[in-house]
């Protein structure tokens, strides 16, 4: 799975950028953002694999799928996130063909 450098999420176009480093209000490092009032993705760059940096874009959607459709509860409920893109994620790796 190749990681696009735009995606449509709702009717909001996101800009998908990769960054060296993005630090939380916490000085904790993300993986990734997600950005609403700018509609741009960052991702990790200096994530170890390929796959992390997928799991982390597909995070990222999620909470941009629950933003669109105005369920902001589901977006802050990071297990929940969590859950839906590393099984998504799953399925889509094992699952290849799936989407051709």
């Amino acid at each position: 799975m190749k990681i696009p450098n735009n995606i449509k999420i709702g009717w909001r176009d996101y800009t998908v950028e990769f960054i060296e480093e993005r630090i939380d209000e916490d000085e904790e490092l993300l993986d990734g953002e997600i950005d609403f009032s700018n509609h741009i993705i960052y991702i990790n760059n200096d994530l170890l694999n390929e796959d992390e940096k997928i799991v982390t874009f597909l995070h990222k959607m999620i909470h941009g799928i629950f933003y669109s459709q105005s369920h902001l509860e589901w977006g802050d409920n990071e297990e929940l996130v969590g859950a839906v893109s590393e099984g998504l994620f799953q399925i889509i790796k094992d699952n290849p063909g799936l989407f051709r």
